[in-house]
């Protein structure tokens, strides 16, 4: 998918980005403005990323975007967080979103030489996910220092590292902008739904 094709798809998400929060929409025109630069590889894909997790945090969702791309290059899916909306759903993280749609979808079909690119490095939940789905190269932008896993892998079970063992987990080849915005878009909104997860806990602890 070329670069033309890969920015109308990202422009067509934008326009679902609403302007009423300034931080938002603050975000939604840096990321209208970004040129895709050619030195890296993946900064056309991890700017779709962007993206949808900003689609996300404007629909009251984490900030975190993802799109699993074929040999070709091709976007097949793409995804944001839907933990919160449309309903409290604790497994719908952008990871989980994509490939539950590819997999309900293309039934039987290797995943081997599908790409999945995250625009925050996967927690341990949506790691072991996505070492059993046999999607073979995982690559993030921004590192997730307090939730990543792809860092911590040392400290998975031995099972999970021999399922692990030939798959490429790694930071994305794409501009320190990029890699700022994920982070940035990502923290919109964290420390707030971090807290709501919370009073949710404790709503059924009294309960």
């Amino acid at each position: 998918m070329n670069n033309e094709k890969i920015k109308e798809s990202g422009l067509k998400e934008i326009a679902k980005i609403g302007l009423e929060n300034e931080k938002i929409s603050r975000w939604r025109t840096r990321l209208l403005d970004y040129k895709f630069n050619d030195a890296y590889p993946d900064d056309k894909y991890v700017w779709l990323t962007n993206v949808l997790a900003l689609k996300g945090v404007n629909s009251g969702n984490f900030g975190v975007g993802c799109i699993l791309v074929d040999v070709y290059g091709n976007v097949v899916v793409q995804g944001h967080n839907e933990v919160f909306h449309p309903y409290f759903r604790s497994d719908r993280h952008a990871e989980m979103v994509v490939m539950d749609e590819f997999e309900d979808i293309q039934l039987d079909i290797s995943k081997i030489q599908f790409t999945l690119y995250t625009s925050l490095e996967s927690c341990p939940m949506c790691f072991v996910r996505l070492i059993t789905s046999g999607v073979n190269k995982v690559l993030y932008a921004s590192p997730d220092m307090t939730g990543g896993m792809v860092r911590e892998k040392k400290n998975l079970p031995q099972f999970w590292l021999d399922l692990y063992e030939g798959k490429v987990f790694s930071q994305a080849r794409c501009s320190q902008e990029l890699i700022n915005a994920a982070n940035e878009i990502f923290h919109l909104n964290v420390d707030e739904l971090i807290k709501k997860i919370k009073n949710i806990h404790a709503m059924k602890k009294r309960s």
